[in-house]
């Protein structure tokens, strides 16, 4: 790739300082749980918070957040693909999985008598309920409690497919991007077909990303399973036809017709993360390509910054609001500059992140070491003082004793 090199940069030459030890759970996850006055019972929650937001002695960055169904069985799932993802393809998000305690009540937006698999409908029809939960509880909830942004993504899978697109027509406004995987479209005489097109109609659905992701599997010959498929397929193919025909949101229709119903989740996550930040992962490419230090060092040290400046403006009008250049890259950068030798790029750039952060205790660190080894000792000094005063980091203080003790000497 061509930012080989970087990425190799970003691993070799990062600040000394060391984040703290934390308990996780479920691949870094946590629980958490919160008592709802709407629904009348204490509901679970798993939550994973991108390597950014937990604890590091770099700053705490507002994360978007991807709010899931399904918790119990798709959070370690999900979390462990955004994850791997968020290093260049997505931005680092925070992952709010909502854990079942009645599916069939919550996930169903209506009440109906009987459906045409044979399922146990009699709990139905508290889709709406559970929907008020998470506006007016849930998602005010989680923004107080962790660095969040306004940037929303809800995912749902069977039931939870059927919600999420229920709630993609009929409250646009909640989530940025809604994804449906496999969803129960027969619901009530395709109901979700229904509040689709009038939304659409309406022009509720503009500037929005959906994802609508199907196991349409090829007809079996077998006369009990292949009426059942068709069941499905008609209004799977509805939306299909609908969406695809509109110029004002982002919308993508897959079908994995080898898959399962359970195993199309894998790939199914995968593509609509690809998907609806494709152009993150473009501006990701500009970064890399203006960065890196054998394609990009024809770059002075200004036309560097103002060239992560524009990608960074361009970001934050994708977002909805501002987004600064990545602490953890800049701070990188810098050290792979005073590495070679470039100083005045290194203090450019360290200086950057103190603008940027300045309640990091490691671009403060940073700045310390460059003024070592620029063998200026007192600014390092202070420096390494500023950042004690925001992280009592035994690397730092062990630097800053040093420097004092040969100061006296």
């Amino acid at each position: 790739m061509r930012y080989f090199g970087f990425l190799i940069i970003l691993i070799g030459f990062v600040s000394p300082i060391q984040g703290q030890n934390h308990k996780t759970l479920f691949y870094q996850g946590q629980e958490d749980s919160l008592y709802s006055e709407i629904l009348g019972e204490n509901r679970p929650l798993l939550i994973y918070l991108p390597q950014s937001t937990r604890g590091l002695t770099m700053a705490e960055t507002p994360s978007p957040v991807v709010y899931m169904l399904d918790g119990n069985s798709q959070f370690s799932l999900t979390s462990q693909i955004l994850k791997q993802l968020g290093y260049d393809a997505i931005p680092p998000s925070i992952v709010v999985a909502i854990v079942n305690t009645d599916r069939t009540r919550d996930l169903t937006p209506t009440a109906i008598d009987s459906d045409p698999t044979g399922f146990d409908v009699s709990r139905s029809g508290g889709g709406e309920s559970f929907l008020d939960f998470i506006e007016k509880e849930l998602i005010p909830y989680i923004d107080q409690k962790y660095k969040t942004t306004p940037y929303r993504t809800f995912i749902g899978h069977s039931l939870g497919g059927l919600l999420a697109g229920y709630t993609f027509a009929t409250r646009p406004n909640l989530f940025n991007n809604v994804i449906s995987l496999d969803p129960t479209t027969t619901w009530d005489d395709a109901l979700l077909v229904k509040k689709l097109k009038a939304a659409a109609e309406q022009g509720k659905l503009a500037g929005k990303g959906f994802v609508f992701a199907v196991a349409d599997a090829d007809p079996t010959g077998n006369p009990k399973v292949d009426p059942l498929l068709t069941t499905f397929r008609i209004p799977n193919e509805q939306v299909r036809d609908l969406l695809s025909k509109r110029t004002d949101l982002s919308f993508l229709y897959k079908n994995y017709p080898i898959g399962t119903h359970q195993d199309m989740v894998i790939p199914g996550i995968y593509d609509w993360m690809k998907f609806l930040f494709s152009w993150y992962a473009d501006l990701q490419l500009e970064i890399f390509d203006a960065a890196d230090p054998i394609l990009g060092s024809s770059k002075t040290t200004e036309e560097l910054i103002k060239s992560l400046e524009s990608i960074y403006q361009r970001m934050s009008a994708h977002f909805g609001y501002p987004v600064k250049p990545q602490e953890d890259m800049i701070n990188s950068l810098g050290y792979w500059a005073l590495q070679t030798g470039d100083l005045e790029r290194a203090k450019m750039l360290f200086e950057m992140n103190i603008k940027n952060y300045p309640e990091s205790a490691n671009a403060y660190d940073s700045m310390g070491d460059f003024y070592m080894a620029s063998d200026q000792k007192e600014d390092a000094i202070r420096f390494f003082k500023e950042a004690l005063k925001r992280y009592d980091n035994a690397g730092t203080r062990k630097k800053l004793e040093e420097l004092e003790n040969s100061s006296q000497d």
